[in-house]
């Protein structure tokens, strides 16, 4: 077997907030504390009770369009979930070689090809900002609202009320991503690798950055987040305040020209100039 060497080269951070433009619900776990007729509670920080922004929730949506976007084929993983995930169980041999060409495994992994493709991405849970919490408080305001939805029963035409819990719009929320910049086990990173799927470049990590952006806008101005979206709620807005680019060292690279405002367009402009190779 030839030798390894997964080489860490450096890493993106994007930051900022995600405002609630509308009611926003992301299902926490309903147990005695959620009292008054709440049928569907949001999730909730256990020490402060504030509502936040999982993770898991953001980087499944975001990896969901990206799927979405390339148009490859999911796999049943159960009886709700479908993803674009290659097992070595049901593509052989083929599917570490298979998980290497996909956009979306290359950023969010894939675990059960062997070897198992490591995701390179990092979400972290998005925590009611500062300001919100202030805010709140200081106007001694409920942190969350209860929205009363009506399912008409098709049959019997009786109208049955359930209370759904929600962020309310303006509140802010705190997040931050890391993509990390690392080699396959080659430990090779050159500018173009062209088709070979065994070797990092500068090519693929402009792909998957630019990919980041894109399912972040998407949410923005087209899908939203959390449940319920059909129905108003989730509709969110990204200001991101943040997009660093760094060595493993902690150096800002030579090259790269950060954005001058940190709209989608100048991020995906600044990610040009980005180069490991």
């Amino acid at each position: 077997m030839p030798d390894k060497q997964i080489k860490l080269l450096g890493f993106v951070k994007i930051g900022g907030e995600i405002e609630a433009v509308t009611g926003l619900h992301i299902g926490g776990t309903s147990d005695s504390i959620d009292k008054g007729g709440i049928d569907s509670p949001v999730i909730k920080n256990p020490v402060t009770n504030e509502p936040y922004i999982p993770g898991s929730s953001l980087r499944g949506r975001m990896r969901a369009l990206v799927e979405k976007k390339v148009g490859n084929t999911l796999t049943k993983m159960s009886e709700n979930l479908w993803l674009e995930f290659y097992s070595k169980k049901d593509h052989g041999e083929a599917a570490y070689e298979l998980a290497l060409k996909s956009q979306a495994c290359r950023v969010f992994g894939n675990s059960a090809s062997e070897p198992g493709l490591p995701s390179v991405l990092v979400v972290r849970d998005a925590m009611l900002s500062e300001e919100s919490s202030h805010f709140y408080m200081l106007n001694n305001l409920p942190v969350t609202e209860a929205k009363i939805e009506i399912v008409v029963d098709r049959i019997t035409a009786h109208a049955m009320p359930r209370t759904i819990e929600r962020v309310p719009a303006g509140a802010k929320f705190d997040f931050e991503m890391v993509y990390k910049i690392q080699t396959y086990e080659n430990g090779n990173f050159v500018a173009d690798a062209g088709d070979d799927p065994h070797t990092k470049c500068n090519k693929k990590l402009r792909e998957d950055l630019k990919n980041i952006l894109w399912a972040l806008e998407t949410i923005q101005e087209h899908t939203g987040l959390g449940g319920n979206t059909s129905r108003g709620h989730g509709q969110v807005s990204f200001e991101i305040n943040r997009f660093d680019v760094k060595s493993v060292e902690g150096e800002t690279l030579e090259d790269f020209i950060p954005p001058e405002t940190f709209s989608f367009s100048n991020c995906k402009d600044a990610i040009r100039t980005i180069s490991f190779a």
